[in-house]
Formats: C-alpha cells, structure tokens, sequence
C-alpha cells in the first residue's frame, strides 16, 4: 500500500485550484478518514482574513469525497467519480479559521446506501473542535479527469 504522505490530492479529488479545499489525506481506515488544509491568504471563501461557512462546508464535503476516491484508486482500481454534496445537517459552526490555520479534518463513515454516501465530519485547530456536520453526498458518472 503507498503512504499516505506519497498520495497527491489530485489523484483522489477532483477539484483544482482555486476550488480545492483539501491538502493531504492523511490516515484512512473502513470507519475513519482524516485530512488536512491550510486556510489561505487569499481566495475563495476567505474574507476578512477568515475562512468562512460556505469554506468550511465545502472542505468538509472534500474531506468526504477524498475518503471514496482513495478507495476507488488504491483500493478498487477504478477511475474516480465526480460527486456533489447532497445535503448538509446539523452543521454547527464554533468560530471561522483564521488565514494560516491548519484545520484537520475527521470523516466518519455512517453508511453507503444506491451511492449515497453519509458522514459525519469534525474540523479541529489545533485539536480543539471548530465545526461539525453530517453529510450525503452522491456519485455522477462522469470520471474524474486527470
């Protein structure tokens, strides 16, 4: 199996710059994914220095989709599928990341239901926790393009 630290987040995500939202994936088991990302200085969703709710839930959403790319290419051996988040509760926000924080990202597997995926996903600085939501999210069939 590679290391993770060997892994581009290119080779699991689909996004690019300046829609990308995750660094590294950083530990991945059946229950659990964990990820990184470093709030930019400047870009999307960062405002006054902040990076704001529509930032956060879509690095969570990243976060997610990282865990089922990873176990399309290094674990299946097929190509990796676009998805979209397909709902987003109980989110609770505790404060916004400043510009140069680290955030580091917990998924937690619930269940695969016809492509559905549901999480829940923790975001810490830190390790003191700063935001939290559960998540579906669903597979297109388009393959993501390398």
């Amino acid at each position: 199996m590679i290391g993770f630290d060997r892994i581009p987040i290119g080779n699991v995500l689909p996004q690019r710059a300046p829609f990308l939202f995750v660094d590294k994936l950083v530990h991945y088991d059946e229950a659990v994914t964990r990820t990184t990302f470093r709030v930019p200085e400047a870009g999307i969703f960062v405002e006054n220095g902040v990076f704001r709710t529509a930032g956060l839930v879509e690095h969570m959403a990243q976060s997610s989709a990282a865990r089922i790319g990873y176990i399309c290419r290094y674990i299946l051996h097929v190509p990796v599928k676009v998805g979209f988040i397909g709902s987003v509760r109980k989110l609770k926000v505790e404060r916004h990341p400043a510009v140069g924080e680290l955030l580091e990202t917990t998924v937690y597997f619930r269940e695969d239901i016809f492509g559905i995926t549901l999480t829940d996903v923790e975001v810490c600085c830190g390790g003191v926790p700063i935001a939290s939501a559960s998540l579906k999210t669903a597979l297109t069939d388009k393959e993501m393009e390398l």
